[in-house]
Parts: structure tokens; C-alpha cells; sequence
């Protein structure tokens, strides 16, 4: 791996977590968006950059798809885990707005909104600058960020999700200032230190109900769940880590992508759709263009 200064970020703190739980869940997610808007447009063997790639187990089904992938991430924990899942993948330990890479690449891609943590407009044009240099000309360049009005409507300190294991348990909880773009989301984490019989009783609950704490139809039982676990757990070992981000504007985006060099600016919804509203997040296509 090659590395650029590297140093302990917040995002090594949750690595673990991630790995075990939200990057192999989230990777299908983030699958689909691909599949429908960036891989039909690039050859099938082509040479991909995953910005923020955090623990890999994306990169790895690229990879077994015939896709040459670079992870990008700050994180050495994150990049550690990524390795592991993704043992012929190739990794960059740097920062998104300060890493170069020659232009080398067919596409780009940054899942799970995680510019949404670039919080200025002059950050987020230095990270399109990267990826504009490291792209081949005609290359493309796939991104989704959680929007300002979105954020407004969901992003209300409430739990979002989360789980209950029998050693671990973790949840999220996101919130946003509309007044000022700018929130965070707090992940709180449980270890088991001594036993407990308040949380053993919830936990017992979780497992029963397990099979079917997925279904959207269930979706309140599962946080109410959480946040029982989350007020009456004392003695396993708590930690809360907030990552701070931004609400931003998608034309500001369209503006800073045009202002890199980007062209074919495309803003849409997963499902394709040019409309973007509250319920939606919103996926942004651009190409480097052909040198004339």
C-alpha cells in the first residue's frame, strides 16, 4: 500500500464496527447505483477509483467482476479491513481533497454520501480537482451526497438504526442545523463488560425478533427497541463518536463540478429520475472530457 502522512483519524475508532456490520450491508446498496448508472458505461475489465472506499467489501465484488479497483480512504483501520476483504485490490492511504494519483483511471465512483463530509465548497472542489487528474480523458465520475433539503426533513437526532448483538451493540443517531448546513451523526457503541439483566432481557427480545426486525413495516419497533437498549445499558463499555457533515446545495455541486473541467453534469435520484426532493438522495454524473 502506498502511503501519504498518515495519522489516526475518528473513522479508525469505528472501523471494526463497519467492517462487521454497516460495509457489508451497505455494499449491496451501493452496488445498485453502479450497476445502473456508471457501469454500463465503461468497458468491462476497466480501471476503477473508489474514493473513500472505507473497508472494501465493494471493491471486492468489482474485483470478481473483472474491474481493476484503487481504494482511496484516510483511515489505516478502515484500510486495514479493506485488505483483508479485498486482498487483490491496490489502496492509497490518504486524504480525498490531497491525494494524487497519475490519470490513469476509467471511472470514479464515492458511495454512502461520504463527501458529505467535505464541509466547504473550495474542500469539495479540491477532491473534484483529484479526481479530475486521475481520471483518463472521457472518464467518468459517479458520486450521491445526502442533500440539504433531505437532511432537513430526516436528520432529526432520533435514532436511525442500529443493532443488538450478544457481545456488541451499535446505533446511529443523525442530526442537522438547517440554519447553518452543517450536522453530524453520532455513532454510539456498546461493548460487554459484566453482565446486565435489564439489557440481557432486550437483547433476548432482539434475537426472537430478529427475522423480522428488517422489514420497513417494523422499522419503529426496531428503534424503540434501540433506544430502550440505549437508556438502560450502565455496564457495558459505551463510546459516542460524532463525524460532521454537511448539507449541501446539488446546483452549488453542479457549479464546482463545472468549474473543474467536468462536463455531461448529470443530477439525479437512484431511480433515475431528474427531480430530486426530501425523500431522495442525490447521485451526480459528470465526464472529463476529450482533449482537443
Amino acid at each position: 500500500m502506498i502511503s501519504n502522512n498518515p495519522q489516526h483519524t475518528e473513522y479508525d475508532t469505528w472501523a471494526w464496527l463497519y467492517n462487521q456490520t454497516m460495509g457489508p450491508q451497505y455494499c449491496q446498496n451501493q452496488l445498485q447505483p453502479l450497476e445502473k448508472i456508471l457501469l454500463p458505461r465503461i468497458k468491462p475489465n476497466a480501471k476503477i477509483l473508489d474514493l473513500c472506499c472505507g473497508t472494501g467489501q465493494l471493491i471486492q465484488i468489482l474485483i470478481n467482476r473483472g474491474y481493476q479497483i484503487t481504494g482511496v480512504d484516510n483511515s489505516q483501520e478502515m484500510l486495514n479491513y479493506a485488505h483483508q476483504n479485498a486482498p487483490n485490490g491496490k489502496f492509497l492511504l490518504a486524504d480525498a481533497r490531497y491525494f494524487e494519483l497519475p490519470p490513469s483511471f476509467d471511472a470514479a465512483f464515492s458511495t454512502s454520501a461520504a463527501l458529505n463530509h467535505i464541509m466547504t465548497i473550495p474542500e469539495l472542489q479540491q477532491v473534484f480537482q483529484r479526481v479530475y487528474s486521475a481520471l483518463k480523458d472521457n472518464g467518468w465520475f459517479l458520486f450521491d451526497i445526502n442533500h440539504h433539503q433531505q437532511m432537513q426533513r430526516w436528520w432529526k437526532g432520533k435514532i436511525a438504526e442500529g443493532e443488538i448483538e450478544q457481545q456488541y451493540a451499535w446505533m446511529v443517531t443523525p442530526n442537522y442545523n438547517p440554519d447553518e448546513r452543517k450536522g453530524y451523526f453520532q455513532v454510539t457503541m456498546f461493548q460487554q463488560q459484566t453482565k446486565s439483566s435489564s439489557a440481557s432481557i432486550l437483547r433476548t427480545i432482539w434475537y426472537l425478533l430478529s427475522p423480522i426486525l428488517n422489514h420497513r413495516l417494523l422499522y419503529r419497533l426496531r428503534i424503540k427497541l434501540l433506544t430502550k437498549f440505549q437508556a438502560k445499558e450502565k455496564n457495558w463499555q459505551r463510546m459516542d463518536e460524532k463525524y460532521f457533515v454537511r448539507g449541501h446545495i446539488p446546483e452549488e455541486i453542479r457549479t464546482v463540478l463545472q468549474q473543474t473541467g467536468f462536463t455531461d453534469i448529470h443530477i439525479l435520484t437512484l431511480e433515475g429520475t431528474p427531480t430530486i426532493d426530501d425523500k431522495h438522495s442525490a447521485y451526480f454524473l459528470c465526464r472529463k472530457p476529450i482533449k482537443i
